[in-house]
């Protein structure tokens, strides 16, 4: 790479221009084309997330050349000349000129941060993308060089087995059975049988998240913890989505605990480390946790009351506009059991803010709609998780209730509740089939799964499935059977955190006097 004249006292520019053409050109001068593809490639893996370049990797593509060495030496010279700072090994908290020249050949290799921007790709003077660049260094060394033979998983028929038996568990919602069955328990068989860390990363991960969705942020700090031990995405950075999963689910911990605001520090923190900034930009799954894990933390910014109504109600606007944009990732991803959640959040928030008077009437959409897609996905794809969307609808379709402490048994009958035919019409044309002719029926039935353990729930939605027995109940059914639920109700209080104790608590004094 002939080096660009700079005058003395000149820096040299912030921009580095690269012409593909031919011939190609960097800062308008002739260019190694060795060193020219090491430099693109670099710039491909900061976009993509991928983030390293193996030695591997570049044996790979220079598999004629006598001295490898030679070459990343002179590539090295053309990048100093250039201004650019290229790191090589593991350690990408170290500045490059801080680096060990001893171990530059064994890679991997990186751009340091902000340098990928620098670069200014054209064609013919045309802005090119990765599409211009990935024909640039041709097609069949970009795919070599993604999915080498060093990713290639050594993992048994056993061990993919009890992997997809615990996946299986997942999306019905047998999250924690016993030793040897449900979704916790097939992970940790297949973590036993991982052939290398990779796999027993993957597993642990998975172990973690079964926790966080049973509710037990505890537990899956816990699983995290020796993920940490056990894992750095150095190992292979191919694999650096894991790190990225295991912050998003720190996060998710944070939330679960009601703090918002930690959750969100741990969010910005993970989106700025250049390990996964790439991630963050472009993995279907990683984008699609995140943007629902930003919905519900601006969804706890708009319904806090102490804050000032403009910027609840741009908090609510951001956290439809997240949910939208997590559900279209994951439908794109197929990952219906995500799309289906997503779905009822996106109508339940809907419905919370408009109780609220936040102006979000650019949406559209009904909220009712939102709950009838989301159960709509989960049956056509055969996906379970809980009871939230039916939670959601049913407080939906009584509009929260009556606001009186304690109202009169009759004056509480005549408590206004959406007729499920219309429900059915306000859905349409989603052909969601009912088979329930009753919200009381709805409700005791899911009560009935959860207590025969057909459907795992975490403390808060038991919580909410016996309010909305002893709702119903006491609406339009048997008023013992509705004191019955609310009395399990009321023991099951030191189970949840204060603030939901103090939800609850309200909630049941909102019942008839004789029930509540």
């Amino acid at each position: 790479m002939t080096p660009s004249r700079t005058p003395p006292g000149r820096t040299t520019p912030d921009r580095i221009d690269i012409e593909l053409g031919t011939p190609p050109r960097v800062q308008g001068r002739p260019v190694r084309h060795q060193s020219l593809w090491i430099l693109l490639r670099l710039w491909l893996a900061a976009q993509s997330g991928e983030g390293w370049l193996r030695e591997t990797q570049l044996r790979e593509q220079f598999a004629n050349t006598r001295n490898l060495r030679m070459v990343i030496s002179r590539a090295y010279a053309d990048f100093a000349r250039l201004g650019l700072r290229v790191g090589w090994g593991t350690d990408r908290g170290r500045a490059p000129d801080l680096l060990p020249l001893a171990g530059r050949n064994r890679g991997p290799y990186w751009l340091a941060d902000g340098e990928a921007a620098r670069l200014h790709i054209v064609l013919h003077d045309a802005p090119a993308g990765v599409d211009a660049v990935v024909a640039w260094l041709g097609a069949a060394s970009a795919a070599r060089s993604v999915a080498g033979p060093e990713s290639v998983s050594t993992a048994s028929p056993d061990y993919w087995h009890a992997w997809a038996g615990a996946r299986r568990d997942m999306l019905d919602g047998r999250l924690i059975m016993d030793r040897d069955h449900g979704a916790l328990a097939g992970y940790r068989r297949a973590q036993t049988l991982a052939p290398d860390p990779w796999l027993q990363a993957l597993a642990l991960l998975q172990q973690a998240m079964v926790w966080r969705r049973a509710g037990n942020a505890d537990a899956a700090r816990a699983v995290l913890a020796e993920l940490d031990r056990h894992w750095h995405d150095e190992q292979a950075p191919e694999h650096a989505w894991l790190g990225a999963m295991a912050a998003i689910v720190q996060a998710w911990c944070a939330y679960a605990g009601r703090d918002p605001q930690a959750a969100r520090q741990i969010l910005r923190q993970a989106t700025e480390d250049p390990r996964w900034t790439g991630l963050f930009q472009y993995h279907p799954r990683v984008r699609c946790e995140h943007a629902n894990l930003q919905a519900l933390i601006h969804r706890a910014m708009a319904l806090d009351e102490r804050t000032e109504p403009a910027e609840r109600t741009e908090a609510a606007r951001t956290a439809l506009l997240y949910y939208r944009a997590a559900l279209a990732l994951a439908n794109e991803a197929e990952l219906f059991d995500a799309a289906a959640s997503t779905a009822s959040n996106l109508g339940w928030s809907l419905w919370l803010f408009q109780r609220c008077g936040l102006d979000v009437s650019g949406d559209d959409g009904h909220p009712l709609k939102w709950i009838g897609l989301a159960a709509w996905l989960s049956e056509r794809h055969g996906v379970g998780g809980g009871c939230w969307n039916t939670i959601y609808l049913l407080r939906m379709a009584r509009s929260g209730g009556p606001d009186l402490p304690h109202p009169r048994v009759d004056a509480f009958r005549r408590w206004p509740v959406i007729p499920p035919e219309d429900f059915r019409a306000k859905i349409a044309p989603i052909a969601l089939r009912v088979a329930w002719t009753s919200w009381r029926e709805l409700a005791t039935t899911m009560q009935a799964d959860v207590d025969a353990g057909r459907v795992q729930v975490d403390a808060l939605q038991r919580a909410n499935v016996l309010l909305e027995v002893a709702w119903y109940e006491a609406h339009d059914g048997d008023a013992p059977r509705s004191a019955e639920a609310a009395a399990r109700l009321r023991r099951r209080l030191r189970e949840l955190t204060p603030a939901d104790r103090l939800f609850f608590r309200d909630a049941l004094r909102r019942l008839p006097e004789t029930i509540g």
